[in-house]
């Protein structure tokens, strides 16, 4: 079956982008795999390794969460990945269908979600509060029984400089935190001005954990409202990812139908002869 110059090229191009995305998706699914089957090889590397990055996540259900998700988002990317791939080789309209469909079923999915988000600005605000006061309020740990979540919010906390969802009472409703922090902590130690790396969550004054103040702890700044500043601030180049993404999936969808169009235009003729 003979394809134009216009088809092989749409053929190289797709196969190029989507084997990246087959090796990336297939390279993120193995390593999440081994991490949920067997995370005491990496909890030892966490342990044993003086990068503070990877001490943050020698927690075993931080770990075990991440690989949860890692392994979805993998997964799909290498779905994707091979159904793109493997069309464009094969020549096969079936899968380039199936590839084009998710495209497109992702792009709708993406401009949905821009679209409501800006058309209900207040209520996406209020579900996002809920969303932050329900996870503190629930899973919210000291450190030393960390989970994913006390993690992600530690983290959180101490790169935006901020202290609970709206300010420090927060804390007085986080079940977990409050049944195992020392008895005259009022915060924890992400809320403080924290001393060198904050990722080592040392407060700079030691009287923080159970006497805040504004000069010591930011524990009258909630993070809801550093998030939307963030936002606001980081519009633009959000709004270029997007943008990009967006055109890369339109180019994408494009040519997959392309070639779906030009292989059954081939065989029809193949047939004729």
């Amino acid at each position: 079956m003979a394809l134009d110059c216009g088809t092989m090229f749409a053929k190289y191009l797709l196969c190029f982008f989507n084997f990246i995305f087959f090796a990336a998706g297939g390279v993120v699914l193995a390593l999440s795999i081994w991490l949920a089957v067997d995370n005491t090889s990496f909890l030892l590397l966490t342990r044993v390794s003086d990068n503070e990055s990877l001490q943050e996540f020698n927690q075993p259900s931080v770990m075990e969460h991440g690989a949860y998700i890692l392994i979805l988002a993998g997964g799909l990317v290498f779905l994707i990945g091979f159904l793109g791939c493997c069309g464009a080789v094969m020549e096969s309209r079936a899968l380039l269908t199936m590839y084009g469909l998710f495209i497109v079923l992702i792009f709708l999915l993406e401009v949905t979600g821009g679209v409501l988000a800006a058309v209900y600005k207040a209520e996406t605000k209020e579900e996002l509060q809920n969303f932050l006061k329900h996870t503190l309020k629930k899973y919210y740990a000291t450190q030393n029984q960390a989970n994913s979540v006390t993690v992600a919010w530690n983290a959180l906390m101490a790169k935006l400089k901020c202290c609970g969802v709206n300010n420090y009472t927060d804390f007085q409703l986080a079940s977990m935190w409050q049944a195992n922090k020392s008895s005259d902590w009022v915060v924890p130690r992400a809320c403080c001005v924290l001393e060198g790396d904050p990722r080592r969550f040392q407060p700079l004054d030691p009287t923080c954990l159970t006497n805040p103040n504004q000069d010591n702890s930011y524990y009258l700044s909630g993070c809801l409202a550093r998030l939307q500043e963030n936002t606001f601030y980081y519009l633009t180049p959000m709004l270029s990812v997007a943008i990009c993404l967006g055109t890369l999936q339109l180019i994408l969808i494009t040519l997959s139908f392309y070639m779906c169009r030009a292989i059954s235009k081939a065989l029809k003729v193949a047939t004729v002869d």
